[in-house]
């Protein structure tokens, strides 16, 4: 078997705008087209498959994976019926992966779960982000979803074990985070988050740029808590988690750090670093 192991480990926005690329409004170009360069970067890893781990598939207690082998469906935005009315997809699943997944979120103590049944929906969190990274869908999608009942922590020991059932299963794997950063939204598609969740979401990104993964971890709590970060911030401690400490990542950001209703979003890429 060859060695398995996240070869992207990516974030990227999923506002509802973004859904018809032709037509969101003109103030998401720079963000769209900082997802799309990045999808171009991470298909060119010739990765096996994408796990998306949306804010927008949200589980109470269990930590729920999908294991179908096809996804045909069609996507609404159940909270904005008018941005995304219905989107019909076909995408293609990996069981083998879902089932190492599963396998590793229970053996790190977690109360795993599976979603095998056929009228699962990809959420607009989930579908959004690859029109842009990967819009032919050429790739398999295993989704992992949100886990309500956990913390910080639990989220990036759950993060923990996506590299390690990537590196068990010999499998190539770009982990998505479909997230904002800040998220105290407001009324008014066009608003920014305010100048401190700005700056602090600045903060937040150089530290990822710069590799510097043991601090961004060791600060997240306040830093998610002070931009009231989306669903808590438990998608991003996820990706944080599949970040080894004992490696060194290049960093990346891709577009701009753009607007949507009072939320803060940017396409962000680590990986490991060549030097």
């Amino acid at each position: 078997m060859t060695e398995g192991r996240i070869v992207a480990h990516a974030v990227s926005p999923h506002t509802p705008r973004m859904a018809n690329p032709d037509g969101a409004p003109d103030f998401l170009a720079g963000v769209m087209a900082g997802a799309r360069e990045m999808g171009e970067v991470i298909r060119s890893f010739q990765p096996d498959l994408w796990v998306v781990h949306s804010t927008h598939w949200v589980t109470t207690f269990n930590w729920y994976v999908t294991h179908q082998a096809w996804h045909d469906g069609m996507c609404v935005g159940e909270e904005c019926p008018d941005l995304i009315p219905g989107i019909d997809y076909s995408i293609q699943g990996h069981p083998e992966f879902a089932a190492a997944l599963s396998t590793a979120i229970e053996e790190a103590g977690f109360p795993g779960g599976q979603s095998r049944t056929l009228n699962h929906r990809f959420d607009y969190g989930s579908y959004v982000p690859l029109v842009y990274l990967d819009p032919e869908f050429s790739l398999p999608v295993v989704l992992l979803g949100c886990c309500v009942m956990a913390d910080i922590g639990e989220c990036m020991a759950v993060g923990a074990a996506v590299a390690q059932a990537a590196k068990e299963s010999g499998k190539r794997i770009v982990f998505l985070a479909s997230t904002a950063l800040s998220h105290r939204l407001v009324r008014g598609p066009d608003r920014w988050p305010s100048d401190n969740e700005q700056k602090q979401d600045q903060t937040f990104i150089n530290l990822l740029c710069s590799g510097n993964v043991e601090q961004a971890q060791r600060q997240f709590s306040d830093y998610a808590r002070a931009v009231t970060a989306e669903m808590g911030g438990r998608n991003l401690a996820t990706f944080l988690g599949t970040l080894d400490n004992d490696t060194q990542y290049h960093g990346r950001q891709y577009g701009t750090y753009g607007q949507s209703s009072g939320s803060g979003n940017v396409s962000i890429l680590l990986t490991e670093s060549t030097e």
